[in-house]
């Protein structure tokens, strides 16, 4: 697993009052201190100690562990001889930690994740979080939680966006967009896994572990389960915090097997359904009774796996979010839980390969070993797969959807202008939609088994138009028809006798070149131009009269 090195030299900034000042001194021995006391607390500030003490109001802050910034307004610094200067806004404190024991709103969202950012819940010891801030000086490896591929991304192009799933989904706010792709924030990403779940094309993916080891562990599991003579499996993915001691301590059903993960919120829809596909009966995926950050992006993956295991008839209790705080609560919730149908033929597919690819493997290797297949299932707005509703009349074949289509999805005609579609590759950003200028795109979510195993269908296909000189292909016929029809009708230039130079729009590049070079074209001549009169021809009419 890759890591990021953090450092910190131990330059910590304490806010707050009192508690904040008691603070500073308990740790003056171990760290570089500076306490930012909240001018509304009205705190008394002793003499002789051996850290700055300044004034001003915490507003913001960003950065990660070892690198943070804190911008503060109404800051007053203060004075060697005593007191303090004038306060000022917009002041920038740098440091390594910061401990807040304001009463204030914590400063991050999200904040309980955030490494050296420090706040006691209520009901939290101070002593044990002063202890914790003290011990924060040195190196440390933190893991890269999500490795990124910004090639694939979907996120823009030409300015134009389209997918935000992981911006959407991240509570850390550790991504932010750089041109056509995401940046992850390696120093600020807290490895919740909520981006790897959902980004669908396989930009973002988990390392701890990866997708493939993810998949091989519950294909070991159900193997070696069904291989000792068991029936109805259910696997009940759970982290190690909050999940691992509930389910050491629950009186479990004999069926249920647990399966450790880093974070539930990075399973994504291959992990829940390559469960089914292997023969469980049932995908279990504990959660506390209220989740830290929200537990959105896996309520709605959850609902995409349950929607396919229903329609692929798995049954309507296939896939289930399980929320428990107790060893008793959970287990009385896996007893009750009705099961779903479990395949009579499972799969034994390895999984092997990128996290794209896996996603479509195993959800073939799911339709595979559907108790009742179908070919078509519709998924809600925002699914990750689905097809393009073209209106074909209104389609130019100008191509500009092709080039913004960011996994290949929509290409081109080889020998003839057209547009082809492939739909295992539609990941459903909605690029070529905002990309049309046409605006006859739209976006339908579904999952169309037999469309994936088929070439791409054509969308549109037209006569091309070859060069009256040099008989190249260049366009579409009815675009060139158009565009003459247009012009011999509403611009001088090209009606009349000038129409002979509508030849040059049924030319190719180059032989339109060639042309205005040889002929002498001027797009700039008109007709005859009137003489101007001149003091003469004024002199002259006025001897006339």
């Amino acid at each position: 697993m890759p890591t990021l090195t953090l450092t910190s030299h131990g330059v910590v900034l304490i806010l707050g009052g009192a508690e904040a000042i008691e603070a500073g001194e308990q740790l003056a021995d171990r760290l570089d201190i500076t306490v930012l006391v909240d001018p509304g607390l009205q705190t008394p500030i002793p003499d002789g100690l051996p850290f700055p003490i300044a004034k001003g109001r915490a507003v913001r802050a960003s950065g990660h562990f070892g690198a943070y910034e804190v911008v503060i307004d109404g800051y007053r610094a203060p004075k060697d001889g005593g007191g303090f200067a004038v306060a000022r806004d917009g002041a920038v404190s740098r440091c390594d930690l910061i401990l807040d024991l304001s009463p204030a709103a914590p400063l991050f969202p999200a904040h309980e994740a955030r490494d050296g950012y420090l706040k006691p819940a209520p009901g939290m010891p101070l002593e044990a979080v002063i202890e914790q801030a003290g011990e924060l000086v040195g190196e440390f490896d933190k893991p890269r939680y999500v490795t990124v591929r910004p090639e694939i991304c979907a996120h823009s192009r030409s300015r134009i966006v389209g997918c935000t799933r992981c911006l959407d989904v991240c509570a850390m706010e550790a991504i932010d967009p750089a041109g056509d792709h995401v940046d992850v924030d390696a120093g600020i990403c807290a490895g919740c896994g909520n981006c790897a779940a959902v980004c669908p094309t396989g930009a973002i993916s988990y390392n701890v572990p990866s997708v493939s080891v993810l998949l091989s562990r519950v294909r070991t599991a159900m193997l070696a389960y069904r291989e000792a003579g068991g029936r109805d499996a259910v696997i009940v993915f759970h982290d190690g915090y909050h999940g691992a001691p509930l389910i050491a301590d629950a009186v479990l059903p004999e069926n249920v097997l647990p399966l450790e993960v880093n974070e539930v919120k990075q399973l994504g829809v291959e992990a829940l359904t390559a469960a089914l596909a292997y023969g469980a009966a049932g995908v279990r995926v504990l959660l506390r009774n209220k989740p830290k950050n929200g537990a959105a992006a896996l309520t709605s993956t959850a609902e995409i796996a349950g929607m396919l295991a229903v329609a692929l008839g798995y049954g309507d209790h296939a896939v289930a979010l399980v929320q428990a705080d107790t060893a008793d609560e959970l287990a009385q919730r896996l007893r009750d839980m009705p099961l779903g149908r479990a395949s009579a033929q499972p799969s034994e597919f390895l999984p092997m390969g990128e996290k794209r690819g896996l996603l479509e493997f195993t959800l073939k290797m799911l339709h595979a070993a559907a108790p009742a297949a179908v070919d078509c299932v519709p998924l809600p707005t925002g699914a990750p797969f689905g097809t393009l509703d073209v209106n074909a009349e209104g389609c130019t074949l100008c191509l500009a959807c092709v080039s913004a289509c960011p996994t290949g999805a929509l290409s081109a005609g080889e020998d003839r202008p057209a547009l082809r579609f492939d739909e295992s590759a539609c990941v459903q950003c909605g690029l070529c939609a905002g990309t049309c200028p046409e605006k006859v795109i739209t976006l339908v979510p579904q999952l169309h088994f037999t469309a994936w195993s088929t070439p791409p269908r054509t969308i549109k296909e037209e006569e091309p138009f070859c060069c009256i000189r040099c008989a190249t292909p260049f366009g579409t016929k009815s675009t060139i028809d158009r565009i003459i029809a247009k012009l011999e009708s509403k611009h001088w230039m090209f009606s009349g006798e000038n129409a002979r130079r509508l030849d040059a729009v049924r030319m190719c590049e180059q032989c339109r070149v060639e042309s205005a070079l040889n002929e002498g074209i001027d797009p700039y001549a008109g007709g005859e131009r009137p003489r101007p009169r001149t003091a003469e021809d004024y002199l002259s009419a006025e001897k006339l009269d």
